[in-house]
């Protein structure tokens, strides 16, 4: 008997043996499986984020083109269509690089006189009428009108509106109408 049970033991340990084994290989296929699904989706997201990418680094492009487009047509954005007109941010990079206050401190007193009794409209389309008499800059200031427009890629008219919008907001300030 106990060569009987020797055997029945040796069976079982056999038997539990091949199962284990078969458990470990159907473990190790479907582990397998998983890393290489896993590695082909990895793919696939990779291959996608990096084509997304590429559209969005043609699509800047394309909106910095649409915006130069933009400009050349319409002008650059110097002046807000906002009521009451106002200096974008790039208006206010010019009137520094150009010194548009010191220019405006410059002819102020001379053109108080003639905005008297004028309304802030009124006002408004005089500075814009004065700025393009170019006979009134001197050399200094139509080199840095011209100088300006070039560097920024924008018409000296785009800039002379800039002088406009600061000589208003100073004459408005002087005729006591509250500049904006």
């Amino acid at each position: 008997m106990e060569l009987a049970a020797l055997i029945v033991a040796i069976l079982a340990l056999v038997t539990v043996a091949v199962g284990v084994f078969v458990s470990h290989r159907s473990w190790r296929a479907s582990t397998h499986k998983n890393i290489k699904d896993d590695g082909e989706w990895k793919g696939r997201v990779d291959t996608l984020l990096k084509k997304i990418g590429e559209d969005l680094e043609r699509i800047g492009k394309e909106l910095a083109d649409l915006r130069g487009i933009v400009f050349s047509r319409f002008g650059s954005p110097m002046v807000i269509s906002k009521s009451p007109l106002r200096l974008s941010e790039l208006g206010k990079t010019v009137s520094e690089k150009i010194t548009a206050q010191a220019w405006v401190e410059k002819v102020e007193d001379a053109l108080n006189e003639e905005v008297k009794g004028k309304d802030a409209y009124e006002i408004q389309d005089f500075c814009f009428k004065y700025v393009k008499n170019t006979d009134q800059y001197n050399d200094k200031e139509r080199e840095a009108i011209r100088h300006t427009a070039y560097k920024l890629g924008v018409k000296a008219e785009d800039v002379l509106e800039v002088l406009a919008i600061e000589l208003r907001d100073k004459l408005l300030k002087n005729a006591g109408l509250g500049a904006p």
